[in-house]
């Protein structure tokens, strides 16, 4: 349970720090999550799904709160940020899918080590 915990912690952080990265980004920290949740392809996928959650809603919430010091400044096309709410759903369902990818090859990734016994 603390790897599991940990790993979402650690994916979270990843998922706000690579945001720039777009969809590479994502994959690479769904492939961190998957090594440090462990051998079960569930867990990596679980670990990267609520640490895509997690990261993207975050990151989606701090791009709308941005967005909104800028109401002022449109003027009449103020209307358009009514759909800027959809921001962090977005961003949390594109985080939650690549990462819970990334998870799984992680997870089986850090099978495939400890069979080997390096």
């Amino acid at each position: 349970m603390a790897r599991f915990v940990l790993a979402v912690c650690v994916g979270a952080a990843l998922e706000f720090a690579l945001a720039f990265l777009n969809m590479i980004g994502d994959l690479l920290a769904g492939l961190v999550v998957g090594l440090i949740a462990g051998p079960p392809a569930w867990r990596g996928a679980l670990a990267g799904l609520v640490a895509g959650l997690v990261g993207g809603a975050a990151l989606g919430m701090m791009i709308l709160f941005f967005l909104s010091l800028l109401a002022p400044l449109l003027g009449p096309l103020s209307y358009l940020l009514a759909l800027s709410s959809l921001i962090p759903i977005v961003l949390a369902l594109k985080g939650a899918l690549l990462m819970s990818i990334g998870g799984i090859v992680g997870s089986k990734l850090c099978e495939r080590l400890a069979s080997r016994n390096c």
